[in-house]
């Protein structure tokens, strides 16, 4: 058997190949299919390597005489349960920060209609690849490993850091924009993990991880009032100027409290309706 530093060394070379081979996979296919808009073709791409990397852990837990049900993604009634309630959490907690937000600037809510449920439903499958995705990568077999080495909270600890720098590499924020773009996805990555590791598996921290992002991009659609004829992707539409967008966004602590309050409310919640797996 090997050690978990090499086994964690060959899942993160495993990943990398994975993530290359899904792009070229996925282009090949678009290059002979009509072509489709960026949101789908990363989320194409995402549902390739989500498989991939559900075959990599499967080999890698093989070693340890062990399946893909410690990721606990099977979908018992536990789990359900599990995923149930982190999707609850999270959701009405992220709905909440909208509203926050809307009293702000004092935006309207428009209700977008059949359009809008259309959007909400399809939102959900859409983000949810995508979540898959990010859990699997973060969350899975590496935080696992991670624990061999360093014990639980250091791997914890660790697994936020990559998490963040992971979401502020795909940004082009710099300056305090760069920190807190840095920072608010660090504290949802510890979140995640400690929902994984009290949970002993996935279905948590995924329904966590869902809740708050099909709400922010599928329920509660911030939209500048330049975009007003953009086609419907949330379920209610709430217009905003661009100095409302400046207000939202400003690399300052108040325009984030809302998410900070609600990390620390998530994860109070889920000390208190999941109770640790042994």
């Amino acid at each position: 058997m090997k050690s978990p530093a090499a086994l964690l060394g060959v899942f993160v070379v495993g990943a990398m190949a994975s993530l290359a081979a899904s792009s070229v996979v996925v282009g090949a296919t678009l290059g002979v299919l009509p072509a489709i808009g960026s949101t789908y073709t990363a989320v194409l791409i995402s549902l390739v390597f989500s498989l991939a990397l559900l075959a990599l852990s499967r080999t890698l837990l093989r070693h340890e005489g062990a399946s893909l049900l410690e990721l606990g993604l099977v979908p018992t009634r536990e789990r359900r349960q599990q995923f149930g309630t982190g999707f609850a959490i999270s959701g009405l907690l992220f709905f909440a920060i909208a509203v926050a937000q809307a009293a702000m600037v004092r935006a309207p809510w428009q209700l977008q209609g059949v359009p809008g449920i259309r959007a909400a439903l399809i939102g959900v499958l859409l983000t949810g690849v995508l979540t898959l995705t990010e859990e699997l990568l973060f969350r899975g077999v590496a935080l696992r490993y991670l624990r061999s080495l360093y014990g639980d909270r250091a791997a914890i600890l660790l697994s936020a850091v990559l998490f963040g720098a992971y979401h502020l590499v795909q940004s082009d924020d710099w300056a305090m924009g760069a920190v807190f773009r840095f920072l608010m996805p660090t504290l949802g990555g510890l979140l995640f993990g400690w929902a994984a590791l009290r949970s002993r598996g996935l279905a948590l921290p995924l329904g966590l991880h869902l809740g708050a992002n099909w709400v922010q991009s599928s329920i509660a659609g911030f939209a500048p009032n330049v975009l007003a004829d953009a086609p419907v992707h949330a379920l209610w539409r709430i217009p905003i100027s661009i100095d409302d967008v400046r207000v939202l966004t400003a690399p300052d602590i108040v325009p984030h409290l809302p998410y900070v309050i609600a990390m620390a409310v998530a994860a109070a919640a889920t000390w208190r309706l999941q109770p640790e797996r042994q």
